[in-house]
């Protein structure tokens, strides 16, 4: 509970930080090209520090590089309020901000990744990652708005507000158990762990598809929504029905992280099934139906609905087979794929805006559905690649192996208890019997060929019945232990 609070409060603080940067910079240079700059700046870290961060986050813990993460972006954006207050804020300083910033979300993103399922129990990570996933969404959708509210109340209300956010998320994340990671390792193989993520991804088929899925999936979804915009400034919709239409794909990713919570026992049979074959198909649909529609603004709240929907649960899903690599090689390998994943989301919008400026909106649709349909159409008819796209996690694998292991151990244990009964049998019975008495007199047996001593051996010895009783005792004793 309380990593899941700590994380939301993370999230909800980067995404109001994600519009007041920019309204800021427009509001102390008048000029939307401050606004470009500003975003730059809070984005390209991700481009550059998601494997770093991985391996950093591998070798000190993800819950104590989020605390301090937490900490520091609080005490940054602090350090604009003062600057806000004592009215010495400039651009540049600004601009510095935002790009230290960024680089530290970097660190919080991969951390959270890593944290959520490791403080449930095993057989409850889908379930945590299903709610997380959820407040991902729900997040961008309160986010988003509650930023634009509290800067027109005031700059310095957003930007404190913020910062109160962030600070409470790291004193959350503070009260977890201490992460427990190896200590003493040399500071120069940082860079040598760096690959460890990329070769785990490469050896694991399912995740290697699929972030190479996801980012094509990103990529051409960053170009419709660049459609989109240029279509709704080309209609004058009015941008508050611009920004609802946007917000659909949140709110298609909550009900689809949701359905995924609740999906309970068809989970087990639904896991057998490509997801992410089922995500490739809803986008497809999703890009042919504003160009089925003659690009109308209520098909494109449709279209984005669908891929939410559908994205919502193919990141579940990833996210519980990426929690199964290697513990000490988590958070590399949730760098490399989110990597992949951001640099679609960077890259789509510039390339889709170069497609628009050359060609009709129409025409560009039809550009962006083609290469998408081809995709499916290989991944669902070739076995090879749909094969890849179809995931049965370990864990519940290893689930299985241990209940069958459970019950050969207690099948073991009822054999042992039929022994134990049987020699407790044999036991008694020798109690019971002639050799058993102390004062019974042992039968008078013929030498034949043993010689005289052994015959005289038996009268010398009248107890020796009872200490073969004991014997046979120790011996019951010694098969039941």
């Amino acid at each position: 509970m309380w990593s899941w609070v700590g994380s939301t409060l993370s999230m909800l603080g980067s995404r109001t930080i994600g519009v007041t940067y920019p309204l800021l910079a427009y509001g102390l240079t008048q000029s939307p090209t401050s606004i470009a700059w500003v975003m730059f700046a809070s984005t390209v870290p991700g481009l550059l520090w998601y494997i770093p961060a991985g391996a950093w986050i591998d070798r000190i813990g993800p819950r104590r590089v989020m605390v301090w993460s937490e900490f520091g972006r609080g005490l940054l954006l602090a350090g604009i309020v003062f600057a806000l207050v004592t009215d010495t804020l400039e651009l540049k300083l600004l601009l510095v901000v935002a790009l230290a910033e960024g680089t530290l979300s970097v660190h919080s993103s991969v951390a959270e990744t890593v944290l959520i399922p490791s403080t449930v129990k095993p057989d409850k990570v889908e379930n945590a990652l299903a709610l997380h996933e959820a407040s991902v969404h729900g997040m961008v959708l309160a986010g988003r708005p509650l930023g634009g509210l509290l800067y027109g109340f005031s700059p310095i209300v957003a930007f404190a507000t913020n910062a109160v956010m962030l600070f409470a998320a790291a004193a959350t994340l503070s009260g977890l158990p201490r992460d427990i990671r190896g200590k003493g390792k040399p500071l120069g193989k940082i860079f040598g762990e760096m690959r460890g993520g990329l070769t785990e991804l490469r050896r694991n088929r399912f995740l290697r598809s699929s972030t190479l899925i996801t980012a094509f999936i990103n990529f051409m979804v960053q170009g419709m929504i660049v459609v989109f915009l240029s279509e709704a400034t080309d209609d004058h919709l009015p941008s508050a029905l611009a920004g609802a239409i946007l917000a659909a794909s949140g709110i298609g990713g909550v009900i689809g992280a949701i359905t995924s919570l609740r999906r309970g026992r068809a989970d087990r049979r639904l896991r057998h099934r490509p997801v992410m074959l089922v995500h490739l198909w809803a986008c497809m649909v999703a890009l042919v139906i504003p160009l089925v529609f003659l690009q109308a603004w209520w098909s494109f709240a449709v279209a984005l609905l669908i891929i939410g929907l559908a994205g919502g649960l193919s990141n579940v899903t990833m996210r519980t087979v990426l929690y199964e690599a290697p513990l000490d090689e988590v958070a590399r390998v949730a760098a490399v794929s989110r990597l992949g994943s951001y640099s679609a989301v960077a890259l789509g919008p510039l390339l889709a805006g170069l497609l628009v400026g050359w060609v009709e909106s129409w025409v560009a649709l039809l550009i962006l559905c083609l290469p998408m349909g081809v995709l499916t159409l290989a991944m669902t008819t070739m076995p090879g690649f749909r094969s890849a796209l179809v995931s049965v996690p370990r864990l519940e694998t290893t689930m299985r192996e241990m209940e069958t292991a459970l019950r050969h151990a207690e099948a073991a244990v009822l054999t042992a208890e039929v022994a134990l009964g049987r020699a407790e049998g044999v036991v008694r019975r020798m109690d019971d019997s002639p050799y058993g008495d102390e004062g019974a007199e042992p039968p008078v047996t013929e030498p034949h060929d043993a010689g005289p001593n052994v015959a005289s051996s038996f009268v010398a010895e009248p107890h020796v019945g009872g200490r073969v009783a004991g014997q046979q005792i120790s011996a019951s004793q010694a098969v039941a232990t």
